[in-house]
């Protein structure tokens, strides 16, 4: 069951979606990800959304930003991106 996170956390977890995107190929957008994605579940633990934050770190420990080589897990961290955006996107529509 996805949480029904304010709309200005959705709106910051797309723009972390696009940084992701953007990354594969580039370390510093690749850390600024990492770095982003941290922000966000250290606001959403503030709130008080465990659950959605327990997902975002179940994405960061899949995330490790490495210099001078291609990530392994970029597919399964953007995959997942992808579907918790989405879940919280059809969530906030309610």
């Amino acid at each position: 069951m996805v949480e029904n996170v304010p709309t200005e956390i959705v709106k910051d977890l797309q723009s972390v979606c696009q940084l992701h995107e953007q990354a594969v190929c580039n370390h510093d957008k690749c850390r600024k990800f990492s770095e982003s994605l941290s922000e966000l579940l250290v606001r959403l633990e503030d709130m008080k959304f465990y659950r959605t934050a327990d997902r975002l770190m179940s994405i960061l420990i899949n995330c490790s930003p490495k210099e001078a080589s291609h990530c392994e897990k970029a597919n399964l961290v953007g995959e997942m991106m992808k579907e918790i955006t989405k879940e919280i996107q059809k969530a906030a529509e309610k």
